[in-house]
């Protein structure tokens, strides 16, 4: 079978260097209040995987440690060490090969579940009787599964309602920012557009205020006596009388075809003065509209363009929107009809398991001396519901419960923080925790001081619960109980001195009838009426 073999624990509190061995079946630890037995239990919850603390190192010491020896269900033994540095920082290693706690308790945490009296007043709370619930009726993989579903649902709902919400308040928002995209739609603006409008208005209005020169500079270029004319009749009466000046003559022509080219140029932009008034008209009117753009949107052209594009992002937010809620509505249906399904699973299977709890809850009670005891579990509304298809829920569930009990005939069940006392909770809680263990994957139980408050024939009555308990997994109890001492398949005595100034917890195992005898009759209250109870206890002679 999986078990504990053992734990040892190096400047852990009050602990210097103790190690203990565990047995299969019943393994019991006793000792004086505040001889440091919690400590070793808090030392066993870090080995499976427990938050760490700084301040659990010994004073002095740099790091505490703790290592457990757990069998594995073939019989091969795994070592699981944790140390925790005197700065918080914790490292892990499985079978001395640096790990992560992750690891770790996929690995071993399903091994050790552990029942404290510290955990006795939550059970008074609806959210653990439902932890209660789901681990004996084994939905607590399927609670996780529900919770993700119905985390996913509301936020899919949430998000429809925030995406409606922006559509709607956007609709005449967005009526006008088409609007105002329509008028850059006519006019398709760019800064390479309007700077080219500018330069053409400014080259066509040149040409313009210099038609008059142009004019006059094609006459005297072109005309009867013009510099064309001259120069032609110049260079055939050279040709023709000083033929052996050709590198005059080859300067004159030079000059005529310079002067003819200039002249042609400025016929070709002469010829561009009959289109102008036409084509300033056409540039001032597409500047207009520029005008009136850039007035509406910072006075730049830069803004201009900025603008635009700031209200085609705006469009795109609409667009994006709608597509993201029509999305999340196709998904919609499917997701409510399985957050549904899973509810009513849940519901079926709690439901079922609550029945079978209650039975059995009962019989265990009445085994603690409770020989009137009812118990039951009542199904309510869930807490803060939300409507799914029809039907409440919450993050639990289609419910919430409610441990109900009576402890006494003919007084009717009501809410354990109600009607139970004190040593009536502790025995319920117990119950609960014997009856969840039997149904529990977890082979080693540890009980921390869960018998607070009970003594008489219920200490004999717990007793008995947990050696029948222990027949099929390894407990391990931390009691003041000799009752449940006596009937230990090991028994570990936990004694706390003092050196150098400095506590100093150690641990012996009681192999000896003797030393078993001493420990009982401590725990009885010492004295020769504790000594002989203590021989009955253990049926010596």
């Amino acid at each position: 079978m999986q078990m504990l073999r053992s734990i040892t624990l190096r400047n852990l509190a009050t602990i210097s260097d103790t190690s203990m061995k565990f047995e299969k079946g019943l393994n019991v630890i006793t000792g004086e209040t505040g001889s440091g037995k919690s400590i070793l239990v808090d030392g066993l919850m870090l080995s499976v995987g427990a938050r760490a603390d700084k301040t659990l190192v010994r004073p002095g010491a740099k790091t505490a440690s703790v290592e457990a020896v757990f069998q594995l269900p073939d019989g091969e033994e795994t070592v699981i060490r944790r140390e925790i540095s005197v700065q918080g920082r914790s490292r892990v290693f499985m079978d001395d090969a640096l790990s992560t706690l992750e690891e770790v308790r996929r690995s071993v945490q399903g091994f050790v579940a552990l029942h404290s009296q510290r955990s006795t007043p939550i059970l008074l709370k609806p959210a653990r009787q439902m932890d209660i619930l789901d681990e004996f009726a084994h939905t607590l993989s399927l609670r996780e599964k529900y919770q993700q579903l119905f985390q996913e649902y509301k936020v899919a709902t949430a998000r429809c309602d925030e995406l409606r919400k922006f559509l709607g308040e956007s609709d005449a928002s967005r009526e006008l920012l088409l609007h105002e995209i329509s008028l850059f739609d006519n006019l398709d603006p760019s800064m390479e557009d309007y700077n080219s409008l500018v330069d053409q208005r400014l080259h066509m209005r040149r040409i313009i205020e210099q038609s008059t020169l142009l004019q006059e500079t094609q006459g005297a270029l072109q005309g009867d006596q013009g510099v064309t004319a001259v120069l032609s009749g110049v260079l055939r009466k050279l040709q023709r009388e000083a033929p052996e000046r050709e590198e005059l003559a080859e300067l004159i022509s030079q000059a005529s075809i310079s002067a003819e080219e200039a002249s042609n140029r400025i016929l070709s932009e002469m010829s561009d003065l009959e289109d102008a008034p036409d084509r300033i008209t056409e540039i001032d009117s597409r500047l207009d509209e520029y005008s009136v753009l850039i007035s509406r949107c910072g006075g730049t052209a830069q803004s201009m363009i900025h603008h635009r594009e700031s209200l085609f992002l705006r469009l795109q937010e609409y667009t994006v929107a709608r597509e993201e809620l029509s999305t999340i509505q196709l998904k919609l249906p499917e997701l409510t009809e399985k957050v549904s399904e899973t509810a009513r699973e849940l519901t079926l299977k709690r439901e079922v398991a609550g029945e079978k709890l209650s039975a059995q809850a009962v019989a265990e009670m009445k085994q603690l001396n409770m020989p009137f005891a009812q118990f039951s579990i009542r199904f309510n509304p869930p807490g803060s519901p939300v409507a799914v298809a029809g039907t409440d829920l919450d993050s639990r569930g289609a419910e919430s419960v409610l441990f109900v009990f009576s402890a006494n005939k003919g007084i009717p069940m009501d809410s354990l923080e109600a009607v139970a006392s004190g040593g009536e909770l502790s025995r319920v809680a117990l119950s609960l925790a014997l009856v969840v263990a039997d149904s529990s994957s977890a082979s080693t139980l540890v009980f921390d001081e869960i018998d607070a408050g009970t003594g008489g024939e219920t200490a004999h009555d717990l007793a008995e619960s947990l050696v029948r308990a222990a027949s099929s997994r390894q407990i391990i109890v931390v009691s003041h109980l000799a009752q449940i001492a006596s009937r230990a398949h090991r028994h570990l005595a936990v004694e706390k001195t003092y050196s150098d100034d400095m506590p100093v917890t150690t641990v012996t195992i009681l192999d000896s009838r003797r030393e078993q005898l001493k420990e009982l009759a401590r725990l009885l209250g010492g004295g020769t009426g504790a000594e002989d109870h203590a021989f009955r206890l253990l049926g010596a002679e």
